[in-house]
């Protein structure tokens, strides 16, 4: 008699199961990212009400918010978790207004840029150029630098404002940074690039803390911290921000 064989059977893995605790851990995350809304309103009201060192302050919160919140998503496998609610559009929406859209209303509103034609002109060119970063698939390197200027406009509009540039530096750098947004040099993400990771956190920490100091250093310093304190201060500045932008010149430079 012929050899009867059995029929072949495909072992399919059942999808998993993710428990209540779960669920409710990821909804957590969502809605800490979606707390950005909450800052960036508070921000444009503060904005609205001429008080800039308030609108900063909240932009601090959400910039905060948005070094941490990546990792949380990731931590907790949000996306599979919750794969129908996307939390990638919530934080790109989130970024767009707290890092582009708001600072771009600062700058507008508080900077030297010339005829108001021209300002508004400059804020088209930042808000249009700046969708070539969101919208970029390829935005971010397979080790997690940023592939052209990221958009980070909350961070030129700060150092414009707390150096006092003057309209041409203030052009410049909008017309600059709009052109790099589609100039394939590297960046540092101070919380994913792995080369360096703690001394890029420290530097991200330390912009973040004197930065906040040189705009309560505006329009006058407070008494406790003095002219030169305030030089210390800028020159701490810079080179906090130099130690990520190295980062990504060595990036760029090398290859690895």
């Amino acid at each position: 008699m012929p050899e009867t064989s059995e029929p072949n059977t495909v072992e399919t893995s059942s999808p998993e199961v993710f428990t209540t605790v779960q669920k409710a851990i990821a909804w957590a995350v969502h809605a800490f990212t979606l707390s950005g809304l909450v800052w960036a309103t508070l921000a444009v009201v503060a904005l609205l009400d001429n008080k800039p060192h308030w609108m900063w302050f909240w932009l601090g919160v959400a910039l905060i918010v948005d070094g941490v919140d990546g990792n949380l998503a990731r931590k907790f496998r949000i996306k599979e978790v919750i794969p129908w609610f996307s939390g990638t559009v919530v934080d790109h929406v989130v970024d767009y207004l707290t890092w582009t859209a708001i600072p771009v209303l600062f700058m507008v509103m508080h900077l030297p840029l010339g005829p108001r034609p021209l300002a508004i002109f400059l804020a088209i060119v930042v808000l249009v150029s700046s969708m070539f970063c969101y919208a970029n698939e390829a935005a971010k390197s397979r080790d997690n630098y940023f592939v052209g200027f990221p958009a980070a406009w909350n961070i030129v509009a700060v150092l414009l404002w707390v150096w006092e540039a003057p309209l041409a530096v203030n052009v410049a750098a909008i017309v600059i940074f709009s052109v790099m947004t589609l100039v394939p040099l590297h960046y540092t993400h101070p919380f994913r690039v792995e080369r360096g990771k703690a001394g890029n956190i420290m530097a991200t920490f330390i912009w973040i803390v004197t930065t906040g100091l040189l705009i309560a250093c505006l329009p006058t310093p407070p008494a406790w911290i003095s002219e030169t304190g305030e030089v210390g201060l800028v020159v701490v500045n810079v080179l906090a921000g130099a130690w990520l932008v190295v980062g990504g010149i060595r990036r760029s430079w090398t290859g690895r």
